[in-house]
């Protein structure tokens, strides 16, 4: 889907605030949000997967990928959104996929999230610009050696989707000069 306002209508934005929310049929695959989830409640690691299935757990959990999605959001949008209109940047999750250590070591896989996200007036409430089901990936290690590599050297897995979402967001929003 191609943005469909001009360079000249992007430019007069100015990030005023962001909002995540979770759809309440989002589907939150996230081990490590589970076993923080354990870890808040002083449980062991082991019983996560179980705890994770509470109403309780989904919002804690749902909380903590918020908060890495608006700081990437936050991180690639100030800069460029510096114009005169205040717009507020409204994030719905409804798919949140972090693929496991064991997954990437033995099939590979990749992290998937997929979110609507809206600009609106900050003003007025006027909705500007919708992207439905925005989608980003990011690459996780494939087999023992790039699982490896990954712990080693790349951000935190949920680190890299949330900052891969909020750069090919900008990217989607801000076009080029003379696109």
């Amino acid at each position: 889907m191609q943005n469909p306002l001009s360079q000249r209508d992007v430019e007069t934005f100015r990030l005023a605030s962001i909002h995540v929310a979770t759809d309440s049929a989002a589907t939150l695959w996230w081990g490590d949000g589970d076993r923080a989830y354990a870890r808040y409640k002083g449980r062991s690691d082991a019983e996560s997967e179980e705890l994770s299935k509470t109403p309780e757990a989904r919002a804690f959990i749902a909380k903590l990928a918020s908060a890495k999605i608006s700081a990437a959001l936050e991180q690639q949008l100030k800069p460029v959104l510096t114009g005169p209109r205040p717009v507020k940047i409204d994030v719905n999750l409804r798919r949140l996929y972090v693929a496991s250590a064991i997954q990437r070591v033995v099939v590979g896989g990749g992290h998937e999230l997929v979110a609507d996200v809206t600009v609106t007036d900050a003003k007025t409430g006027a909705v500007l610009v919708s992207y439905p089901e925005f989608h980003s990936m990011a690459l996780a290690g494939q087999g023992i050696g790039g699982t490896m590599l990954d712990a080693a050297f790349m951000a935190d897995p949920i680190d890299r989707l949330a900052l891969n979402f909020a750069t090919k967001y900008r990217e989607w929003l801000v076009p080029p000069p003379n696109a």
